[in-house]
């Protein structure tokens, strides 16, 4: 059969910030400013109007002052930094080499010299807020003691209030990485994985060390009560930073009332801080991820609260609170709009998703569905370096509660500059498969409303266990579309055609939430290798796009003009699937080009697993110059065999993508 080829003219991406605009620098840095600038200007308005039950701008300016300008100087110098580290990889190679390969507690990760010099960091700001604060807090509480005749408790008072301001910074260091949107995890190219650790650490730190604030009051307290009543106007115990006659009940105004209320925040935020704590344990976490992700989502009403326990908690968690209400004010205007888009089967229990422009006509996917495209303003001055891009997908059908991440199989930059400057959409598409098997009777598909979800929320854990998995629920419709056809096709085969496989679809209605972009650039590499496991091959995918529009564009020909090499040092592309034999199906999207190759290794009952070292081995061996990069995808054990296999390789850069902590 005689092909056409259509000659188009493919512009060169357009220069754009790093990422995209919303995934910036300008963002962290906007915050910080704004910020700081409040938090300073609230110092010297806080006797006069007070928000927080204790305010240390009234009773300490100077050293409240300081404490601010510290935290912010210590997040400026934490951000350039990273920064530097972003531009320069073999500074990134130093900090990600381990100088201790066990695996810590809790963490599961390797201690890296980043990781300890971040630890010195944090405990350089530590010394220098004991510095600013323990003076001060001993002389004023030990001075008061003594001066209202009492001998002890002084020194213990002041550790209470140190031990609060050490929450301070440590709440601000918790709430500065969470965002999605945050220059964090793109601007400074640190994983997801990197930034979730560094999350959780930081959260116990703050955990341990709000126990200890408490456990010092509780420890305080039969001093207290040993007291004679004179004494006990001196230190008053539902907020001791105050005289008696400052504090409910010796002063009945609002302001007396409100810094009573000091002790009654402490206790709302330690009960809600534990339950968060808990869900974060592993096994909570895996087992009930829904109740682990919403008691997160709702800790922003922990936040408000703690900062209305003291005010300098305001001032260090202002950075990270603004970036995640730009943050969710990002998610949620992109989440406002519904995308109409196909779901297809390819067969065996592959189903792909698809964004497709009306005008426009896939050149790999002859039986690709046309529907309403993703809009292009999600990458408006995007430069979009990495291959490697996942969304958020929301589903109301399915789930109105849940969003699923999924990495993209189409490469965005190339899709962004070959869609013509008038069309304000391109296209996107994602592979998935059910978990059940392909053979199974699709069941029916509940709709979920609202008292559905509230239904299977209050259903015990065994009958939630035989509901349907989400994807699943998305591949039913599918399922039962193509029942629909087969049955109408036994009835009328007149209109079939000869030799053209037909992939059945269904239209829906989802939205998206995204792109996030990973740190990965295989450009800069000579040659690319993809070990990848089942759906990991989403990414592969993705990554042999960009590879095929870099060899396409790496000789410029025209009539006039003789052949001119790019200057791209990315020259071989290697995919290595490992799939279990039931689950393999040959897949339509991988453009076949110079340079690329796959190898598909079939696994499962009474065949052997693939040997990640030998392939990595025999692939290098047969291109060895250059450069190589590993990209690896797939379950957890799969992924750790391919770190051991690229370690094990001194001269081997790898990116593994997990969202495990």
């Amino acid at each position: 059969m005689e092909q056409t080829t259509v000659e188009t003219i493919i512009p060169k991406p357009r220069r754009g910030t790093r990422i995209t605009p919303r995934t910036c620098l300008w963002p962290l840095a906007g915050s910080l400013v704004v910020t700081f600038g409040l938090s300073i200007g609230l110092t010297f308005r806080s006797n006069h109007h007070c928000y927080a039950g204790t305010c240390g701008a009234w009773l300490f300016p100077l050293q409240t002052r300081l404490h601010v300008i510290i935290w912010y100087m210590w997040l400026s110098i934490s951000v350039t930094f990273l920064a530097v580290r972003a531009f320069h990889p073999e500074m990134q190679k130093v900090l990600t080499r381990p100088i201790w390969r066990r695996k810590l507690p809790l963490v599961g990760r390797s201690l890296t010299i980043g990781g300890s010099l971040i630890f010195l960091w944090i405990i350089a700001l530590y010394a220098v807020v004991i510095g600013v604060w323990w003076i001060r807090l001993r002389d004023y509480f030990v001075q008061r003691t003594i001066a209202g005749g009492i001998h002890r408790g002084g020194n213990r008072l002041a550790a209470v209030a140190l031990t609060g301001h050490l929450c301070d910074i440590t709440m601000g260091m918790v709430l500065v990485p969470i965002s999605r949107h945050s220059a964090l995890a793109s601007f400074f190219k640190l994983s997801v994985s990197t930034t979730l650790t560094n999350h959780m650490l930081t959260a116990y730190t703050l955990f341990t060390l709000v126990l200890i604030h408490a456990f010092l009051y509780v420890a305080w307290v039969p001093v207290f009560n040993s007291l004679s009543n004179n004494a006990r106007m001196i230190i008053p115990v539902l907020n001791p930073t105050y005289l008696y006659n400052e504090v409910w009940p010796g002063n009945q105004d609002s302001l007396g009332i409100w810094r009573a209320s000091l002790i009654f925040t402490g206790i709302t935020a330690v009960i809600i801080m534990a339950a968060l704590s808990v869900t974060t344990l592993p096994r909570v976490r895996s087992k009930h991820f829904n109740l682990f992700y919403f008691t997160h989502l709702f800790s922003i009403v922990m936040v408000i609260i703690i900062c209305l326990h003291a005010s300098t908690i305001l001032y260090c968690t202002a950075p990270g609170l603004a970036m995640w209400f730009l943050d969710w004010g990002m998610r949620i205007y992109e989440l406002r709009k519904v995308l109409d888009g196909d779901i297809t089967t390819i067969g065996n229990g592959w189903y792909w998703y698809a964004y497709l422009d009306a005008c426009y006509v896939n050149r790999i996917l002859t039986t690709c569905s046309v529907t309403t495209p993703l809009p292009r303003a999600r990458l408006t001055g995007c430069s979009c370096r990495s291959p490697l891009a996942h969304f958020y997908i929301h589903h109301a059908g399915s789930s109105i509660r849940e969003l699923h991440p999924f990495t993209t199989i189409t490469h965005l930059a190339s899709k962004h500059s070959e869609t013509p400057l008038m069309d304000d959409d391109f296209p996107i598409q994602f592979l998935f498969r059910k978990r059940t098997r392909p053979d199974q009777p699709a069941s029916d598909v509940p709709n979920l409303g609202r008292l559905g979800a509230l239904r299977r929320l209050l259903r015990g854990k065994k009958s939630r266990a035989h509901s349907a998995q989400w994807t699943d629920k998305l591949a039913g419709l599918v399922d039962k579309q193509q029942e629909h056809d087969l049955s109408f096709s036994k009835t009328d085969d007149s209109h079939s055609t000869p030799g053209k496989q037909s992939f059945p679809k269904i239209n829906i209605a989802l939205r998206l939430e995204g792109p996030y972009f990973s740190p990965a650039d295989p450009s800069r590499y000579h040659k690319v290798v993809c070990l990848v496991a089942g759906t990991g091959i989403s990414g592969a995918i993705a990554i042999a796009g960009a590879f095929a529009v870099s060899q396409r564009s790496r000789l410029e020909t025209t009539s006039e003009k003789p052949i001119m090499p790019t200057r791209s040092p990315w020259q071989k592309c290697s995919i290595i699937w490992s799939v279990k034999s039931t689950d393999f199906v040959e897949l339509p999207f991988i453009e076949k080009c110079e340079g690329l190759e796959m190898q598909t290794y079939l696994t499962g009952p009474g065949r052997a697993r693939v040997d990640v070292d030998q392939v990595l081995g025999d692939v290098r061996e047969a291109e060895p110059k250059g450069r190589t990069w590993v990209y690896i995808s797939g379950p957890n054990p799969f992924i750790e065999a391919g770190k051991r296999a690229c370690k094990a390789a001194s001269d081997v850069e790898f990116y593994a993508p997990s969202w495990e902590i």
